[in-house]
């Protein structure tokens, strides 16, 4: 058994390994109830914090229920990963805990991520191949191609990975003693979270309980998929979703523009089979694989290009590192059709405000995206989506964590941003603008209606949250 390795057992203590019991790599991780947000918002705030994890990020949850479930049913040699982020991070630690070895793949010539010297603190190979991040993929496919019992871990769409992902509302259902929440607000990458709170939230018979998808505007993917579909005059359409959580058909005085998906990932060459309901065959093998749902584009991590010797900070497209992905899962946006879900995307200034406020508040460091989901709470958005909140509401904010963050980034931060941070936020067809930074709710410029008043946080009774 190697140093270090800790596996928690799903089953019974008299299973055996024929039972197929899968084992937990995860843990169960604190509800901070937050004194300052809940003054804020009127309501009892609660944050689940998944920075907590032994990986510091939620990641571990669906990846590690998936690296279980491949050894005792495919028997995994080996894990293979792309990209230094917090999944491979995730994938490495389910590695070491298991007893399965890992080779990430990542592009040539880039400087290291914050996280690789903890991919590698894991015991996993790094292996650079190509000089971008389609290269790297691309030379882990036939890596797993040629090599029995490798597996490719990048799937938000794998069954696995959503059902560990909804172990957190279950978690959260016995820590908030069954009370029902009145929103559950995330961060949205490519939807493997999202899509594993869905599910928790249907197993906790919590079916109505309205789920907030927080990005930033140049990472909102999954809201621009949300309004592509929302546009499809097919049954599968839906029509509008705004800030409400309802549905609203297009009038026949808007004029359709054509919507640009924005991704941050760079495109694959060629075709590469799928876990879900697409599935090509990659020539030289049977096996299956996905596009890697990597967060870690390298220029954005602050990668300083080594070609020709040079040493040249690349422009950042986002501090949202970790909410950038190339597509969303197809089981986030199935879900989002059949469950309340509020896409909202805010600017990268209100990200890091929420990140630096959640330092000085709690002493806790996440990643900027991580954090933007605290802004719906701490800059008011949260009463123009849910107006009935009330000093008994609770509503609780998953901190997804994330380790690619330390205090020289954050200070980068600090310098770049103004703070407190002007509030720009969209939620479908609604924008909510305000200049100056107040505790009061955001106006909606579509709405004329005002912003309902704040409860008396005098009067506000937490529950006491179980460990």
């Amino acid at each position: 058994m190697p140093q270090g390795k800790r596996i928690h057992s799903a089953g019974s203590a008299g299973e055996t390994a024929c039972n197929t019991a899968i084992p937990t790599l995860h843990t169960p991780t604190p509800l901070l109830y937050s004194t300052i947000l809940s003054r804020q918002a009127g309501c009892n705030v609660w944050l689940k914090l998944e920075n907590m994890q032994p990986t510091q990020s939620f990641k571990i949850r669906g990846i590690g229920s998936m690296c279980a479930k491949a050894v005792l049913e495919q028997n995994a040699k080996r894990f293979v990963a792309v990209g230094d982020s917090n999944a491979a991070l995730a994938v490495a630690y389910s590695g070491r805990q298991l007893g399965v070895p890992v080779a990430v793949f990542v592009p040539g010539g880039i400087q290291p991520s914050i996280i690789r010297p903890k991919i590698e603190l894991e015991g996993a190979e790094v292996v650079e191949d190509g000089r971008t991040v389609s290269d790297a993929y691309n030379a882990a496919c036939l890596y797993v191609q040629n090599n029995d019992g490798a597996v490719l871990v990048d799937s938000a769409d794998n069954p696995a990975v959503v059902l560990g992902n909804a172990t957190i509302m279950s978690e959260i259902s016995i820590q908030l003693q069954r009370k029902e929440p009145a929103a559950v607000i995330t961060s949205v990458g490519s939807g493997g979270l999202l899509a594993g709170i869905v599910t928790g939230l249907h197993q906790c018979r919590w079916q109505r309980v309205p789920v907030i998808a927080v990005e930033t505007h140049n990472t909102n993917t999954f809201q621009q998929a949300l309004l592509f579909d929302a546009d499809d005059p097919s049954p599968a359409g839906g029509g509008k979703r705004g800030a409400g959580g309802a549905t609203k058909k297009r009038s026949e005085s808007e004029t359709s523009a054509p919507l640009s998906f924005i991704s941050l990932l760079p495109p694959l060459e060629g075709e590469v089979c799928g876990d879900g309901d697409s599935k090509d065959s990659v020539a030289g093998g049977g096996k299956t694989c996905t596009r890697s749902d990597t967060e870690s584009m390298y220029s954005s991590c602050g990668g300083r290009s080594r070609a020709g010797g040079g040493d040249v900070r690349q422009p950042e497209p986002t501090v949202a590192t970790c909410l950038s992905a190339g597509s969303i899962c197809a089981r986030a946006l199935e879900l989002s059709q059949a469950h309340p879900v509020v896409p909202v995307s805010i600017s990268e200034a209100m990200a890091v405000e929420a990140c630096r406020r959640l330092l000085d508040d709690h002493q806790l460091l996440v990643e900027a995206g991580s954090a933007a989901a605290l802004s719906i709470v701490g800059k008011g958005i949260i009463h123009q989506i849910v107006p009935e909140l009330d000093h008994e509401s609770h509503v609780v904010v998953v901190v997804t964590g994330g380790a690619n963050i330390n205090f020289e980034r954050l200070e980068a931060y600090r310098q770049r941003f103004p703070y407190p941070a002007p509030i720009i936020a969209k939620s479908g067809q609604e924008i909510f603008l305000r200049m100056s930074d107040t505790a009061l709710p955001a106006s909606s410029v579509n709405s004329a209606s005002p912003a309902p008043n704040k409860p008396d946080t005098a009067s506000l009774a937490p529950i006491t949250a179980s460990k």
